[in-house]
């Protein structure tokens, strides 16, 4: 999905809204989030960006193929990981024989030790929710990596789902306790452009559990052949593909 070119300015900065609508072009089916990634990246050149997750998870996760990091070095021509967690980057390596992944702070100014190759995609995977300054992180990864690498894929929970606003309407927030931020598709790419990054497009993954109702119409679509659509709320991931 694009933006609607009436949005740009007040994107860019340029025009300034207390109330401005942005109106969304999507409707279609809402793919999982990391075969949505794979596909994308498959055959190309990957650093992937805080690969690593929490250390009692990675096990499970790596078992049921949701380990990012595992699906990406399967699926790309090359996959690199970089991560601070010298303990967990250990515990992949003993226990999943992982040793693609390098330790290094993309914040801290200093080169990486593939500075000089070529990437295709740089990856940051539900990570951007947990920093305390997404506009400053973001442009330390784009100092460090915009001589080498094409684009930059951003995912990030859609504040605006079916499940959020279900519990909000009972006055309940439902969150990752270590979250800082709620996402929307706009103010995911206001803070892409803010950061010095030019938006190239804005995707909807990993749908939410459907009700009676959805399942119902879903068998209904797969009984006469077609494929169901739903709207952006019904996605809980956003996917932000920006061009360095």
């Amino acid at each position: 999905m694009r933006f609607d070119p009436a949005s740009l300015p007040y994107l860019k900065g340029e025009k300034f809204s207390n109330n401005h609508v942005t109106r969304y072009d999507f409707l279609g089916p809402i793919p999982d989030r990391i075969k949505f990634l794979c596909e994308l990246m498959s055959g190309k050149s990957v650093l992937h960006l805080g690969c690593l997750d929490h250390q009692n998870l990675i096990e499970e996760k790596f078992k049921r193929k949701q380990w990012l990091h595992a699906e990406l070095s399967a699926s790309a021509s090359r996959c690199l990981g970089i991560d601070v967690d010298k303990q967990t980057a250990e515990f992949v390596k003993a226990k999943l024989g992982y040793d693609n992944i390098i330790l290094h702070d993309f914040t801290s100014g200093v080169e990486f030790s593939g500075s000089n190759e070529q990437w295709d995609y740089a990856v940051l995977g539900e990570l951007l929710e947990h920093v305390d300054n997404p506009v400053q992180f973001l442009q330390a990864i784009r100092k460090n990596f915009e001589k080498n690498t094409k684009y930059l894929v951003i995912t990030v929970p859609n504040a605006w789902t079916k499940t959020t606003m279900h519990y909000a309407n009972r006055s309940e927030e439902i969150i990752n306790s270590d979250h800082r931020y709620w996402f929307t598709p706009y103010t995911l790419a206001k803070v892409i452009l803010r950061s010095g990054f030019e938006l190239d497009s804005i995707h909807f993954t990993n749908r939410v559990p459907l009700g009676t109702f959805e399942l119902i119409r879903k068998k209904i679509s797969s009984i006469i052949g077609t494929e169901q659509s739903y709207p952006f709320t019904y996605a809980s991931s956003i996917v932000g593909i920006a061009k360095f």
